[in-house]
């Protein structure tokens, strides 16, 4: 099945190519510096032979339309791997090919690469005949892309190059470009500063190249061209900085009626006073007195942008004809709207749930957000966020007469504020590292009910920064983090339930938390795509305390709780335009101290549902291999607890595109493996826990559901449909590890996925999740 590949629509009657193979000889590559070469000399291979294969569900592969071979199409092919290669400083390059032709006209083109020896630099010199340039170029010599006994190639010219023009611009040359620069070479071939698609001229600079054989090694030099507009060698100074704040296309700069304050050197003319003077200039890094420095001029367009509160932002440079070497700076800035309101819907379906449970049978969620943002308070961009959310959870289990329709109905609301720079009570804190940073306060009241079961009041409130580097490390710290949960309404029945299973009792209490958190993100995007496909990385690490530091104070003692909790999730990505391979990795404990035997319950973890193990409905895994409830009694079955450990692996791919750019149906496969334990043993009498986490009965005790979904994606939002089956139950994991395949074929499938009778019902409660979610799992 592996090797089986279809063809659909070859030309009849006439040789076609099925396939190209690109082989790199040669000892002296890594197999890495060989596969690298090879993905670049595929993108050399010509129209007409090129082949397009797509695969679906891994091993099925087609090949529509493949092209009818032409010998001098693939000589062409040839041709243009030796000028890449060329590019790449192997000058005395060699590229052949054969033709495998067999019975049933199918092509098979090899081509064999002889890259021979690579141009090595042998050194660098820099003759600008521009004192103040040499020395730049001197004094950042270290940075050069151009080092000795490295490879010389187009790319590594190009960029040397750029590099230098970045230099210069930063020390006041703002008009200095590329084309003042020409790099020359002791081998005297004009191919190392030209740049051609022509394949003729190509083949003209490989034959200058080829007198070259003898010489493995270039002394370059880097020389100045001299410009017919000599001001571009002349350095510049800022004489006047001017924002305009509420800037309208067709603005004229010295209209009349604009107001104008001067605020720290820096003039201000608007019509609107929208924004503070402090904030305007506090984000400009483009000094009147200042040599130009392209580094401030980006910086302060970021700036700017990110501050949300400007459609764009441009800034001009004028050039002053009655003072040489002096520039304005105009800054160009056109205001966004300051509110925003956005509302949603949002619905959750969960199949199977106790079906014969007054409490909960099968659930679905409906719940509705309304937000209100105002994106510039005080007229310093700061942003406040009013989110209202009022949720009502259904129980479509209509069979017993004492069945209530309402599970349950929440209605919260939040208000977050973020300052869009650094408010510490360190002033030492240099500035110049944290440009990229935030201060929040977010606040959060809520009020959920269970009904028949309890009842509970929700504060919390957190303040801290968000700083986000370079390098796409996004740091979050809260020193002040507030969480009050407050229980009451419990019902007889729910307090039967705690005194019958002690870890409820200990976990379903009123609860403080008072402490801090720490928690740091990264994502990696591979910026080099290999053979059509792209790597994403994503990393999550995140600790809180309660109780063990300012938490400690004497306040509230009865309900204070004292913890750590750290959990970590990993993410990796490959994907292509059409397909895409998901894993993750999450892992999170939490350990009380003191009194406390547990987390609180709105602490602890739990999976299940449409983002976690996706054939159990959601908090209906674990603990461990604790026993589900059974089916046909009114059990409280809601499983949290210390301790999770959860693996995913998705295959998604495009189904069909129904409305193109619009709207595509995509499916995906995927396997869930996980579960969450208890840490402490819960038995009052220290009996044999089921739910306690212990590592020689980690593998018996890991869940595993495999499954199959569909995903309407309208590129605003996703709408999914997964449907999950257990393959391994935790809690039968002492029969044959818990490995049972449920037993469902061709001739039942539906019925049992979809039916109403007893039968399906309880067989749905053991086996299978049907879920409906908003976007993909992770």
């Amino acid at each position: 099945m592996v090797s089986c590949t279809t063809i659909r629509k070859a030309p009849k009657a006439r040789p076609f190519v099925v396939k190209n193979t690109i082989e790199v000889k040669g000892d002296k590559f890594t197999q890495l510096e060989k596969s690298t070469i090879t993905a670049r000399l595929k993108s050399q291979l010509d129209d007409s032979v090129q082949v397009t294969e797509k695969q679906s569900f891994f091993v099925f592969k087609t090949i529509s339309r493949p092209p009818g071979y032409n010998e001098l199409y693939a000589a062409t092919s040839a041709s243009n791997m030796e000028a890449s290669l060329f590019h790449l400083g192997f000058y005395n390059s060699r590229v052949e090919f054969d033709a495998d032709t067999n019975k049933r006209n199918r092509v098979k083109i090899r081509y064999d690469v002889y890259p021979g020896n690579p141009t090595r630099i042998d050194t660098l010199r820099f003759r600008l005949s521009n004192p103040a340039l040499q020395a730049l170029a001197d004094s950042s010599k270290s940075k050069s892309y151009l080092q000795n006994k490295t490879m010389i190639s187009k790319v590594a010219v190009e960029t040397e190059l750029n590099r230098l023009v970045d230099t210069f611009r930063n020390h006041g040359y703002y008009k200095i470009t590329s084309a003042e620069l020409k790099l020359l070479g002791d081998t005297t071939i004009a191919a190392l500063t030209t740049i051609t698609d022509d394949p003729f001229e190509q083949l003209e600079l490989l034959a200058q190249a080829q007198t070259q054989r003898e010489s493995p090694t270039i002394r370059l030099a880097m020389v100045l061209k001299v410009p017919d507009d000599t001001t571009k060698l002349l350095p510049y100074t800022i004489n006047r900085v001017t924002i305009l704040p509420d800037y309208t296309p067709g603005d004229e700069f010295n209209d009349p009626k604009m107001q104008e304050r001067i605020y720290n050197d820096v003039v201000i003319r608007f019509r609107q006073h929208l924004f503070s003077n402090a904030f305007l200039v506090r984000n400009l890094h483009l000094k009147s007195g200042n040599l130009y420095r392209q580094l401030d001029y980006f910086r302060t367009i970021n700036n700017y942008t990110k501050a949300g509160v400007w459609e764009t932002v441009n800034i001009r440079i004028v050039e002053l004809p009655d003072q040489p070497q002096k520039i304005d700076i105009i800054v160009e800035l056109m205001p966004a709207k300051k509110f925003g309101f956005e509302a949603s819907i949002e619905a959750s379906y969960s199949a199977n749930y106790n079906a014969s449970s007054s409490l909960a049978g099968n659930l679905f969620g409906l719940s509705g957000n309304l937000s209100l943002t105002n994106r510039n308070v005080r007229k310093e961009a700061i942003k406040m966020t009013t989110l209202l959310r009022a949720g009502i959870e259904l129980n479509n289990n209509n069979r017993q007469k004492d069945t209530r329709l309402v599970n349950s109905h929440e209605f919260s609301i939040s208000n977050n504020i973020s300052f869009p720079r650094l408010i510490s009570p360190f002033k030492k804190w240099n500035k110049k590292n944290f440009e990229n940073a935030e201060s929040f306060v977010n606040t959060y009241i809520a009020l959920n009910e269970r009904l028949d079961l309890f009842s509970a009041q929700t504060f919390n409130l957190n303040s801290g920064w968000t700083i986000q580097t370079k390098d796409n490390y996004r740091f979050t710290f809260k020193p002040i983090n507030v969480e009050f949960s407050y229980l009451f309404n419990q019902t007889d029945s729910f307090t039967r339930i705690l005194d019958s299973i002690p870890f409820l009792r200990y976990s379903y209490t009123t609860a403080l938390i008072a402490g801090m958190s720490f928690g740091v993100t990264h994502t990696y995007n591979n910026p080099k795509k290999k053979l059509g496909s792209t790597k994403e990385r994503y990393i999550r690490f995140n600790i809180e305390e309660s109780g063990l530091t300012w938490g400690i104070a004497p306040i509230v003692n009865k309900y204070k709780r004292k913890y750590i909790k750290t959990d970590f999730e990993y993410k990796y990505t490959v994907s292509t335009k059409n397909r895409a391979l998901v894993t993750r990795l999450f892992t999170g404990i939490g350990i009380a101290f003191g009194k406390d035997t547990t987390l609180p319950f709105f602490k602890q973890y739990f999976s299940g549902g449409s983002n976690g193990m996706r054939g159990w409905p959601i908090r209906g895994i674990g603990r461990g291999s604790e026993r589900l409830a059974p089916y046909d009694q009114n059990i409280f079955n809601d499983r949290t607890a210390d301790l999770q450990i959860e693996a995913n692996v998705e295959y998604r791919y495009v189904i069909a595109h129904i409305i193109p750019n619009t709207l595509t149906l995509r499916g995906a496969v995927f396997t869930d493996i996980g579960n969450i334990w208890n840490l402490r043993n819960t038995q009052p009498d220290g009996s044999l826990d089921s739910s306690q986490f212990k590592f020689k009965n980690l593998y018996k005790e890991l869940g595993v559901a495999v499954g199959t979904g569909f995903r309407l994606d309208f590129n605003y939002f996703v709408l999914r449909f997964d449907l999950g089956f257990r393959v391994k139950r935790p809690e039968i994991s002492h029969i044959n590890d818990g490995w049972k395949l449920p037993s469902i074929g061709f001739d039942d499938a539906l019925q049992k996925i979809f039916g109403r009778k007893e039968e399906s019902r309880r067989w749905r409660y053991e086996n299978f999740n049907f879920t409906i979610g908003i976007s993909y799992p992770f």
